[in-house]
């Protein structure tokens, strides 16, 4: 069994030290040993995108995340085609601009309305940093959201990022991803970022 000591590393090294010794590898087991709880989510997505069955336990403050090969390879969201028609979308703050905090937050809702109301929808918004916002506290963003998440785009929020402003339990809509899968979609599409 390879073991992976990830105590004290931040979102997304935990998976990028897995998803290399896989890569050098080719493991049938992985030991991964980690110290928070975002840490093995992703770690549970990669898992399962990779072809391996994931159990998770916990021993006083750290967390063992245990892979082990089962070959059913998942098609994994980020492996795209950077074709003109596909775009990802990114924000990084909860406004639009640089300016009066208020109106800046309002050029930010009515952009997000104007693109929930395009034909043309990206295929991933990606939500970091206080962008995070959008899809947990911002109500006048989250409706808007949740229209292209049933029209078939996928809104990942940055799970550290809800972490640090302390609104993970308050995602309203999309799911949590992190730093990895969102370098992953920013270099294989073409990324509108208005922030």
């Amino acid at each position: 069994m390879e073991k992976i000591d990830a105590r004290g590393l931040l979102c997304p090294r935990p998976v990028i030290l897995t998803k290399k010794l896989i890569s050098e590898k080719n493991p049938d087991t992985i030991l991964v040993i980690v110290d928070n709880e975002i840490a093995t989510q992703n770690l549970s997505k990669l898992a399962s995108q990779l072809g391996f069955k994931v159990e998770v336990t916990k021993e006083e403050k750290d967390y063992n995340v245990y892979f082990t090969k089962t070959g059913e390879v998942q098609s994994k969201e980020t492996k795209m085609s950077n074709d003109g028609d596909e775009f990802i979308v990114v924000f990084s703050s909860d406004r639009l601009g640089v300016g009066d905090e208020d109106f800046s937050k309002k050029l930010l809702e009515g952009f997000v309305y104007s693109l929930s109301q395009k034909d043309k929808i990206p295929t991933h918004i990606i939500c970091y940093n206080k962008g995070v916002r959008l899809t947990t506290v911002n109500k006048n963003t989250i409706e808007d959201l949740k229209s292209m998440e049933a029209k078939g785009t996928k809104i990942l929020s940055c799970g550290l990022c809800l972490e640090n402003y302390n609104v993970k339990d308050s995602l309203c809509v999309g799911s949590i991803t992190n730093m990895d899968t969102i370098v992953d979609l920013m270099i294989s599409k073409k990324t509108v970022k208005p922030c």
